[in-house]
């Protein structure tokens, strides 16, 4: 058998499989959805949208840190400094 003959027959054989699976399935189920449908969930919102100026927000002071500190990372400073003082544990290589 050659590749070409092996690859024919295992085409025509997933191809028989899936129509096989398509008709069953077509069978399985009416034009209009099975029969033992859920009705379909509707949801209403009461709540009406409110206009928000800037000047809501302007007496709020937000200060955020920097992301390196907020995950609980060192910054780029620091990560030389902690290498000069021999204080990084390397538990696998670095790949480039």
């Amino acid at each position: 058998m050659k590749w070409i003959s092996f690859l024919t027959y295992l085409g025509i054989g997933y191809a028989t499989y899936y129509l096989i699976m398509i008709l069953l399935d077509s069978m399985n189920t009416s034009r209009n959805g099975p029969k033992n449908a859920l009705p379909i969930l509707t949801f209403s919102e009461t709540v009406k949208p409110e206009k928000i100026s800037l000047e809501d927000f302007a007496d709020n002071t937000f200060h955020a840190e920097p992301a390196s500190i907020g995950l609980g990372s060192v910054s780029l400073k620091d990560l030389f400094t902690l290498a000069r003082q021999d204080a990084i544990e390397f538990t696998k290589s670095v790949s480039f």
